[in-house]
């Protein structure tokens, strides 16, 4: 709404011949707008972090059932084979290993949030030539164009033999 706002004082500081007054709500058109866009960005970069941080959460408690799995395993070793006891060692190596590529992932995720609301002079002229052509539209669409000046001669003349007849 602010961002609308904005827009409009622009226009109509422009139709008004302000340049630089409409240059400044320009400006803040679009930096109220970039702003609601990165807000929205950085919402959805924290619903994706928490999403992120439920997974881990949920390998965390996979690895530590794994881990005392594998303290159980320990004492039952004199019970089983070592190639037995080897292979479940790898799988609850594997487990852990996909814990710790779902930390680096949240970190990654942590790291990609930014926000980019910088304005720059071209994207404040790209907006007043665009209001510019709204105006010229309006302005065109508002006044009538003249066909041809014999048009105009020939209706003077008529209105002119009318008002010599009275």
């Amino acid at each position: 709404m602010t961002s609308k706002l904005a827009r409009d004082k622009a226009v109509q500081l422009r139709q008004q011949g302000d340049m630089e007054g409409s240059k400044f709500h320009a400006r803040n058109y679009l930096q109220v707008k970039k702003q609601a866009r990165a807000v929205d960005a950085f919402r959805t970069n924290l619903e994706g972090l928490l999403f992120k941080l439920e997974q881990a959460s949920a390998i965390s408690d996979v690895a530590g059932i794994m881990k005392n799995i594998s303290q159980s395993v320990a004492t039952l070793k004199a019970t089983l084979s070592i190639p037995q006891i080897t292979e479940m060692m790898t799988d609850i190596n594997m487990n852990i290993e996909d814990f710790e590529v779902t930390s680096e992932i949240t970190a990654e995720g942590i790291d990609g949030i930014t926000l980019d609301t910088a304005v720059t002079d071209n994207q404040v002229n790209e907006v007043l030539g665009e209001i510019d052509a709204e105006i010229n539209v309006e302005m065109t669409g508002a006044l009538p164009s003249v066909v041809s000046n014999e048009k105009i001669d020939e209706l003077e003349k008529e209105l002119n033999r009318l008002k010599s007849k009275d």
